[in-house]
């Protein structure tokens, strides 16, 4: 096929985003680049014995996995049951701002059969969003997001993070960055 009968073939819109996309980054091309304020801002060093420990945050994790799944229950009963898999696992780690030693842990994943359909979703993540903000996770990311494809992210200051998603079927999990080791944190 040669590329005159693919061109035939591509819808006029499919070609006219194609050549919008394509003015738009050969229109930066000669730009200075920029700083990101974000990326160089200096933030301060967490120290890790202040926080608490690897036990507790994975305790306290676990529990907001734990009243999130329950919440979601209620609002969609066809997501039960939901089942435990997976290993969890922990790494060592060594702050690199302060050269503090402790773990990083891997939690294991809850997941669920059930994949939510755009309107479950719709429903669920409001509620999911909010009490992850209120456990201090405040900062989202969506690494997926569209229409029967969710993956997102909801992270703390001090180095937890919520996953929620749904595709197939939908999971919860979390990690939690380089804690102090059980008994050395606050």
């Amino acid at each position: 096929m040669t590329m005159q009968q693919v061109t035939r073939r591509l819808p006029r819109r499919t070609m006219a985003l194609t050549a919008i996309a394509a003015l738009l980054v050969l229109s930066g091309c000669d730009q200075p680049e920029r700083e990101s304020p974000i990326v160089n801002q200096e933030s301060p060093a967490m120290d890790i014995a202040a926080l608490p420990d690897i036990e507790q945050a994975t305790t306290e994790m676990v529990e907001l996995i734990e009243r999130i799944r329950a919440e979601v229950t209620r609002l969609v009963p066809a997501s039960a049951p939901w089942e435990w898999s997976g290993e969890q696992t922990g790494t060592s780690c060594v702050q690199e701002s302060t050269g503090q030693k402790g773990v990083q842990r891997y939690l294991r994943d809850l997941t669920s059969q059930h994949a939510f359909s755009d309107t479950e979703w719709d429903v669920v993540f409001p509620v999911v969003r909010q009490m992850a903000s209120d456990a201090g996770m405040t900062d989202i990311a969506a690494p997926q997001n569209a229409p029967g494809n969710h993956d997102l992210r909801f992270t703390s200051e001090d180095g937890r993070t919520l996953m929620f998603g749904s595709r197939e079927a939908s999971v919860m999990s979390g990690t939690i960055g380089c804690r102090a080791r059980e008994g050395e944190g606050a």
